[in-house]
């Protein structure tokens, strides 16, 4: 930074002509006068810098993402602001296919913290419009990785908020989608890495495997079906991935728990010892605090293990298939 440096000194110029004494002395009275004493240098202040922006996961945005705007709200939990900022934003430019996942982004995380039964919230009416704008945004951008993955989400709460069995249409789709996220070779990350592809996509098929059971009426039905062995290891992939996060150790401490049931306890107590290890980190938002209130619970009666899901537990007996 510079510095500014001035220094006036008020000096008249002489006349060519001698003054008479008295002049002089009064000129000289005005000129000490006048006079400035001392230095007058002023300094301006540093300003502060800009702090600087640090990448800590792979693929993480960038400052001059163009939508920048919208991840920073996302990252500070202001996801109603944001729905809001990213609706808008698509009104003024309905062919930018990217608002389509921040979209969906926004209305899950918004969603997520309500119990599918909550009557304060349209979960199902909530879910059609998330299903139909990242619908909307393939239109526009076919295959994208991102909109792809937001869509099997969005299909995957209305399966789960209209119950599994009654939703085995769409099981197809949604681990399609998912499938072409993990498969695709693309990588993004959140300014917190509170979303990080292709963890998240693993994380999802994870608990897809674990939700969709795994039976021969079922394939028949959906055209795929469920593997537990299949849940742990994409749940552990995405752990091992994105270590540390919340929401992975719990879904693969459930499916470790739904699959040792009464008969594996070894395995019964790594999936105990997982839920133990994340309810010592900290809850930073309402989806954390729920995660520690289910936590407590999963330890408490672990037999609820296979139909848990966050919105609300899941009927998964097939034998109501067969009437």
């Amino acid at each position: 930074m510079r510095f500014l440096l001035a220094l006036f000194l008020a000096l008249p110029a002489y006349a060519q002509d001698v003054p008479d004494e008295s002049d002089s002395t009064e000129d000289d009275g005005a000129r000490d006068a006048e006079e400035p004493v001392g230095d007058t240098g002023i300094s301006e202040p540093e300003p502060e810098p800009e702090p600087e922006y640090v990448i800590r996961f792979k693929g993480q945005v960038t400052p001059d993402n163009k939508h920048f705007d919208l991840e920073q709200l996302y990252a500070d939990n202001k996801f109603k602001e944001g729905l809001t900022a990213a609706k808008l934003k698509l009104k003024g430019d309905p062919s930018d296919a990217d608002l389509s996942w921040h979209i969906t982004r926004f209305m899950f995380e918004i969603a997520e913290t309500f119990d599918r039964n909550d009557g304060s919230i349209d979960k199902e009416g909530h879910y059609v419009e998330m299903l139909a704008v990242a619908n909307a945004g393939l239109e526009n951008a076919p295959n994208d990785p991102h909109i792809r993955f937001a869509r099997g989400v969005a299909a995957g709460r209305l399966g789960t908020t209209r119950g599994v069995l009654s939703s085995l249409w769409s099981a197809k789709g949604i681990e399609q989608d998912w499938l072409y996220t993990a498969n695709s070779g693309f990588t993004y990350a959140a300014i917190n890495g509170a979303e990080q592809l292709p963890c998240d996509s693993y994380h999802a098929l994870g608990i897809f495997y674990r939700l969709v059971p795994d039976s021969f009426i079922v394939q028949m039905l959906a055209g795929t079906r469920g593997s537990l062995t299949k849940s742990i290891d994409y749940l552990d992939k995405a752990n091992r991935g994105c270590p540390n996060r919340m929401a992975t150790m719990k879904e693969l401490a459930v499916s470790k728990m739904c699959k040792a049931g009464k008969k594996d306890e070894a395995m019964l107590n790594d999936g105990k010892d997982l839920i133990k290890a994340y309810l010592k980190l900290p809850a930073e938002d309402e989806k954390d605090r729920l995660d520690h209130k289910h936590g407590k619970t999963l330890l408490a009666t672990p037999e609820i293990a296979c139909g848990y899901s966050r919105d609300g537990q899941q009927d998964l007996d097939t034998k109501k298939l067969e009437k």
